[in-house]
């Protein structure tokens, strides 16, 4: 029987969203309500005892509860994927730390030695260096929704890495991704439109446009397209709205047979009855029957790369290295322009990020 100090400041638990017993007492920590450490080992109304593993989890669910649905710096929401991904890290950093046979479970307890041996795990795990950055992204997000943040910056990478010049991310793609030099890309269309002529326009769309995969899902082609431009709004990448120019026969072409899969002038790309969840599935089942995978080498993010060739060789006037495979002989004032038109049309925020789909200047 495990006694409870009379002088501990612990309240009665109040109704929290979490599956599963509720805590006899919980700790007060700022504005968090806590499983109480000392909670170890009493039962729950299942008959199992409290651990340091359901108390860490218990706890950190806590704070993603409060914060996990919004921007670590801005104030707006972020993605259903980006909110699914952060909770899964942030439970693992307890499953992780509790491994390395640290019981912690009060995440407003997390100091820098716990940081370190979170950090030379991943190192020691041998995970890819924009694996290590993603996880050191979100460990740095977590402390700032505890105002804990100064914590993180004050270690040096010399620190946290015993080899901290592993982990330069590297942007610029070194392969073409595209289809073009891999399959037929009308031939596929023709095949996947057999079976789904839904799914065959999403991929149009994607591949004379540039529009992601959710994008291509929920763009309505009367109410998102104007006679020379697209205005792309619903599906983007942190909720960032873009403009792309309409400019070929062929694109135009492809926006009369979108609108002719539409009853009325509110249909999106998503057939009506289904929801989005549902439809993207049934997506990514379709161009997967017909060849469409990362097993084969083309996805239908390789369009996206294919429509930033082609935009980039319209504006410098040469193929990217992407495509070639050697250095670009291109004046530099038109290689930043070209690249910044990439960038813009792709719906990114950050120049560099052209370089991942049609390779470095050099």
């Amino acid at each position: 029987m495990i006694r409870i100090k009379e002088n501990t400041n612990y309240e009665t638990a109040k109704p929290v969203r979490r599956r599963g017993a509720l805590p006899k007492f919980i700790k007060k920590v700022g504005a968090y309500s806590f499983a109480a450490p000392e909670m170890k080992g009493l039962v729950n109304s299942h008959g199992k005892a409290w651990t340091n593993y359901t108390l860490g989890q218990y706890n950190i669910e806590q704070v993603l509860y409060r914060h996990n649905r919004f921007h670590s710096k801005r104030e707006k929401v972020v993605s259903e994927a980006t909110k699914s991904h952060r909770w899964n890290e942030c439970k693992s950093f307890m499953r992780v730390l509790l491994k390395l046979e640290y019981k912690v479970v009060l995440p407003t307890s997390l100091s820098r030695k716990h940081i370190i041996a979170l950090t030379r795990f991943w190192e020691s795990e041998g995970l890819a260096a924009s694996t290590i950055l993603q996880k050191l992204s979100i460990l740095r997000t977590l402390m700032g929704w505890m105002g804990r943040e100064e914590i993180m910056n004050a270690i040096p990478k010399e620190a946290m890495f015993a080899n901290p010049e592993n982990l330069t991310r590297v942007y610029a793609t070194t392969e073409n991704k595209s289809w073009d030099p891999k399959a037929d890309i009308q031939e596929l269309f023709s095949s996947v439109a057999s079976e789904d002529r839904f799914v065959a326009m999403q991929l149009k769309l994607s591949h004379y446009f540039g529009l992601r995969v959710k994008e291509a899902a929920r763009f309505q082609p009367y109410k998102d397209h104007t006679d020379d431009f697209l205005i792309i709004t619903r599906g983007t990448k942190g909720g960032k709205p873009r403009v792309v120019p309409v400019v070929t026969d062929e694109q135009r072409q492809v926006l009369d047979d979108a609108k002719a899969l539409c009853h009325d002038k509110s249909d999106s790309m998503i057939p009506r009855m289904k929801e989005q969840g549902a439809w993207l599935k049934h997506y990514y089942r379709v161009v997967n029957r017909h060849g469409i995978s990362r097993e084969n080498g083309i996805t239908p993010h390789g369009l996206r790369h294919g429509y930033a060739h082609r935009l980039y060789e319209q504006e410098a006037g040469v193929k990217p290295k992407a495509v070639t495979g050697n250095s670009v002989e291109v004046d530099s004032v038109v290689d930043r322009l070209a690249r910044l038109i990439v960038s813009q049309q792709l719906g990114h925020n950050r120049e560099s990020i052209s370089s991942a789909y049609i390779g470095d200047s050099q």
